[in-house]
């Protein structure tokens, strides 16, 4: 079979059905990151863009994408300052070096930034190309805090963890967007998690293209029209050199739907695709109902709280089971005078999660009530009250 660009012989075949040749499968390639970012018109010329990266392969060919597109000197070059950030875990440090190794063969500037400076959030911004030192305490503060919870609430606390660093960091370098390297296998691992841990709510903001939680910082998600396959084929004809890590830890939750969703992928080539259209149409709603109520935020993953739209809910549902379960005398007694649910008031049937709808989300009130009495970071507790 031929390219179906050029007519010349293959050497990509992707979906089964879709043969390329390495030029025209670049070109395509290039075309979906740069048309994923141009139709959402979001960036303004020449302004500073804050790109994390991992130094997994979604991030290493985010990582090329972008130091093309910033190096063409016609009228298609990408016209943004990019600065270069990697989030470190104490224990992996190999991941660091690989990153600066990465951006050395490109000749451009990393920050490494360690996740337990999300304790306090008063980090300065480092020397580039280096792997600053951080304080021991904090260090284990932020690893007893992790592992104080069960792995799939760790896991889930540790992806508000990095978005909120990026956030500050960007702030910190004056950068009003952040390019993020998830690709569509991965937002479609995230949207089925999101449902499952009780964040259907946060789906635009997690899944979508755009993250406007933050009113002066956007993340944006320019390879999410990138598949896995894609990926794949891009290292191999570049030639990079990713730093080959999991995704999310064995036995949680998260790695139980991603081994789910991989599986159904190898037979059925559309799942991928139609969980991720799936999610743009749950997103494009939740979106329109945040405009039309502008509410608090959740204290970690500042997402909206939704409280104006409990009534006669999940969440209401989960707490009912759950008295009656636990033999609530005082909560039966008010079943019995009150037999039509929709009369149930936040105050007259308190929340199993005492912190839920004042100080968090559903999904953070639940992480925060499985921790074995581990401290959160100061500035948190402070806003909790704890």
């Amino acid at each position: 079979m031929n390219c179906k660009k050029c007519d010349s012989s293959h050497t990509v075949l992707l979906r089964k059905k879709d043969y390329y040749c390495d030029d025209c499968f670049m070109v395509n390639t290039n075309h979906k990151f740069r048309a994923c970012i141009g139709k959402n018109k979001i960036l303004i010329p020449n302004e500073n863009v804050l790109i994390g990266i991992s130094g997994g392969v979604g991030s290493t060919v985010l990582l090329d994408l972008v130091n093309h597109a910033v190096t063409l000197e016609n009228t298609k070059k990408l016209r943004i300052v990019p600065f270069f950030v990697h989030l470190l875990d104490e224990e992996r440090k190999d991941s660091a070096q690989a990153v600066i190794k990465q951006c050395n063969k490109y000749n451009i500037n990393v920050y490494i930034i360690h996740l337990a400076e999300y304790m306090d959030l008063k980090f300065d911004i480092p020397e580039a190309n280096c792997i600053p030192e951080t304080e021991e305490n904090k260090v284990k503060l932020f690893h007893d805090m992790l592992n104080s919870m069960p792995i799939t609430a760790a896991t889930d606390f540790l992806l508000k963890v990095k978005r909120n660093l990026l956030v500050e960091f960007a702030k910190k370098v004056k950068c009003r967007i952040v390019f993020t390297g998830e690709t569509t296998s991965t937002l479609a691992i995230n949207l089925l998690t999101n449902l499952a841990t009780g964040r259907g709510s946060q789906v635009q903001d997690d899944i979508g293209f755009c993250d406007v939680r933050d009113k002066e910082i956007k993340i944006l998600r320019p390879i999410k029209d990138i598949s896995k396959e894609e990926l794949d084929y891009y290292v191999a004809i570049k030639q990079l050199s990713p730093f080959h890590e999991k995704d999310v830890i064995s036995n949680s939750l998260q790695s139980v739907i991603a081994s789910f969703v991989s599986d159904l992928q190898k037979d059925f080539q559309a799942t991928i695709s139609t969980v991720c259209k799936t999610a743009d149409k749950i997103g494009n709603q939740e979106r329109m109902n945040d405009e039309r109520n502008m509410q608090e935020k959740c204290v970690i993953c500042k997402s909206n709280l939704h409280t104006r739209d409990l009534n006669i809910s999940a969440l209401e549902a989960t707490n009912i089971s759950r008295k009656v379960s636990l033999g609530n005398a005082q909560f039966r007694q008010y079943l019995d005078n009150n037999p039509d649910i929709s009369s149930l008031e936040s105050d007259a049937t308190p929340s199993v999660f005492p912190l839920i709808n004042k100080y968090l989300c559903y999904g953070c009130s639940r992480n925060q009530s499985e921790m074995n009495q581990t401290k959160l970071p100061p500035y948190i507790e402070e806003v909790l009250k704890l």
